[in-house]
């Protein structure tokens, strides 16, 4: 069947993403004669039947959803971060010092004077005799955090699923709905593609992707029984292998993989409720672990020693996993973490073996510290107050208690929890910005507004809010060593975000950049966004009010 489109702004923000429910609906409901139906309107539920019943029945259909776009404010949080418990906690001060603010220094906002750090440099002052440490570097690098969409590196035609930049930061990957895999040169701001490859076995979409430690190879997972593996160089889809995880099973997808640190491992979560491990140098399944009745949607190794890993499903539940004492008969995690009210979208690791973060259906990012699980009856005593089932995000109104929730739930052992950005349509991701340039000062997270949402780790606060695509942000990827983040997004686009001055701020490039959130790093509670007055432009006001009195 070909491309439908529905012009009714009840389907112009719905999106073909993964199915669950299968609705009875007659051919004759969907093929009437349109004369009769000219001046009739179809209720709203009925149109998502039909929807729902056309994308469970064939993988292959494409609603075209930009053709009308309903720009989305962002939600409004009336309560201030609470940041009593990440003040108590060791990442506070280890952010805080890796981002160049001491453990004496006050404030993580105080403003400082470059000028004056070039001067203690000249001068041979400092604790390495006058250079620059790590934290200085970052300290300054983060004067340059992305602020402003400079131009779209491509468009794909089709919908824009993920991104990845390889380790080293030479090369940038994404997948998208047309099935195919494009390779950039990130080796400058320019992005040139260098190859593509034309996917094999793709159901619906690529759904997930990932480069080899090594930059040598890449993974991706589809609506299939199997893992999809090639090389980086002299691609061809002759060169691509499966790796078999479940073939007896009928509607398999796998929502997320990753490979191990030591890069003789993937792992992956997939719609039956498992998690997987496939062992590349064996060339089999080493593991298949049953960890909810959900969807697992999120799974990742924490830290370099690819031993603990964790996973993330739709019940909002987050496990972490020790493959040392795991027994795949009778599986039990080393803890759980409950805090979300709903399914969790993508869990990403800070590599110290300590730290992650959530992002969460329920319209939140929450910031963990592994060392404190949850009480092992926790899991249990929150299954009634979770939402899953209650509303679908992919199309429904997000429930305005998300925003403002009036208490946590039983259990919850989080940090930190970072809200203000919207999560619907798909499994948007939220990760920590490098740790090289900027010392893991920022979140950064898609957002279903069509925006690149920064938060500072330490305040809470959203710092910046680039809106730049025309639908749902997916991925971000954040350079591991220049101020650029590239952003993945169902408008078909990837956009390059970067850093612009203030005379060049208004110089739009994508026609899709509309205007900028900032929110200044302050601690008062003043609501006034509006930019400050740049001193050059108080002086050039005064001289000109100086000459009209002469």
């Amino acid at each position: 069947m070909g491309n439908i489109v529905l012009r009714s702004r009840a389907l112009a923000n719905m999106s073909d993403i993964e199915f669950e429910e299968d609705v009875d609906i007659q051919e004759d409901d969907l093929f009437e004669d349109p004369q009769e139906d000219a001046d009739e309107a179809l209720s709203e539920n009925h149109l998502v039947s039909i929807l729902r019943q056309l994308i469970s029945s064939s993988g292959e259909i494409q609603i075209l959803n930009n053709e009308h776009f309903y720009s989305m404010s962002l939600p409004v949080i009336k309560r201030r971060p609470n940041l009593d418990q990440l003040k108590k906690s060791a990442i506070y001060q280890s952010i805080k010092q890796a981002s160049g603010y001491g453990a004496d220094s006050g404030s993580p906002t105080t403003q400082f004077n470059v000028l004056g750090m070039l001067a203690q440099r000249q001068s041979g002052f400092g604790p390495k005799g006058g250079a620059f440490v790590q934290s200085d570097k970052c300290k300054i690098s983060n004067l340059f955090v992305p602020n402003r969409t400079e131009r779209s590196i491509v468009n794909c035609n089709s919908k824009v699923f993920c991104g990845r930049f390889s380790r080293d930061g030479s090369q940038f990957i994404s997948a998208s709905q047309d099935s195919r895999i494009r390779v950039f040169d990130a080796s400058n701001s320019q992005y040139p593609m260098i190859r593509q490859i034309e996917a094999k076995n793709v159901s619906w979409s690529i759904l997930d992707i990932d480069f080899s430690p090594d930059g040598e190879h890449f993974v991706y997972s589809t609506w299939a029984d199997a893992l999809f593996v090639s090389r980086m160089y002299n691609m061809a889809s002759d060169d691509i292998h499966c790796l078999f995880l479940r073939p007896e099973r009928q509607k398999f997808g796998v929502f997320t993989v990753a490979y191990s640190n030591c890069g003789k491992q993937i792992l992956a979560g997939a719609n039956d409720g498992c998690l997987y491990a496939y062992d590349l140098v064996g060339n089999r399944r080493v593991l298949m672990v049953p960890v909810a009745e959900h969807d697992v949607n999120a799974v990742g190794f924490l830290d370099e020693t690819s031993n603990i890993f964790f996973s993330g499903t739709d019940n909002g539940i987050i496990k972490v996993w020790d493959r040392r004492c795991l027994n795949e008969d009778s599986p039990e995690p080393a803890g759980v973490l409950v805090g979300h009210y709903d399914g969790i979208t993508y869990i990403d690791s800070r590599n110290d073996g300590r730290y992650i973060i959530s992002n969460s259906k329920d319209q939140s990012i929450k910031l963990w510290d592994l060392r404190v699980f949850s009480p092992a009856d926790a899991e249990n005593k929150v299954k009634d107050h979770l939402s899953y089932g209650n509303w679908d995000y992919r199309w429904d109104e997000v429930p305005k208690r998300f925003y403002n929730p009036t208490k946590s739930l039983e259990g919850d052992t989080s940090v930190m929890t970072y809200r203000g950005h919207r999560v619907q349509k798909s499994l948007i991701r939220a990760k920590f910005s490098p740790a090289a340039t900027t010392g893991q000062r920022y979140i950064y997270t898609g957002c279903g507004t069509g925006r690149l949402i920064i938060y500072d780790t330490l305040t809470g606060k959203i710092v910046q809010a680039i809106e730049s695509h025309r639908d749902t942000v997916r991925d971000v990827a954040w350079h591991p060593h220049r101020p650029e983040v590239l952003t993945c997004s169902w408008d078909f686009n990837v956009n390059l975000q970067t850093f612009q001055c203030a005379e060049n701020a208004k110089k739009k490039t994508c026609p899709y950049a509309s205007r900028t959130r900032r929110i200044e790093d302050t601690d008062d509670d003043s609501e006034d966004e509006s930019p400050p007055l740049r001193r050059s432009r108080r002086i050039a006001e005064l001289r000109r009010a100086q000459s009209n009195y002469d």
